[in-house]
């Protein structure tokens, strides 16, 4: 999962995809949500604490399996 930090002229912008809003999402039936989450900060104290609240719900990104394929197919092929 990407989370995505932002300086803006008046804070920061911290941006992320909301695991629990995807997986609903998944489900057969579910009424699709925009899964990208967006805050703003005044603060540099505000955005630390509420990042110690976000990052422990975020999940690893699932690997690209059709991106590895490519690199390995490129590099097996690499002409020197």
């Amino acid at each position: 999962m990407e989370i995505e930090i932002e300086v803006a002229e008046n804070g920061y912008i911290v941006e992320w995809r909301d695991p629990a809003i995807m997986e609903a999402n998944s489900k057969e039936g579910a009424k699709w949500q925009d899964p990208k989450v967006q805050r703003v900060y005044s603060t540099q104290a505000a955005l630390i604490e509420d990042l110690a609240t976000i990052l422990p719900g975020l999940k690893p990104m699932e690997p690209n399996q059709a991106a590895e394929d490519t690199a390995a197919f490129n590099e097996a092929f690499k002409s020197e």
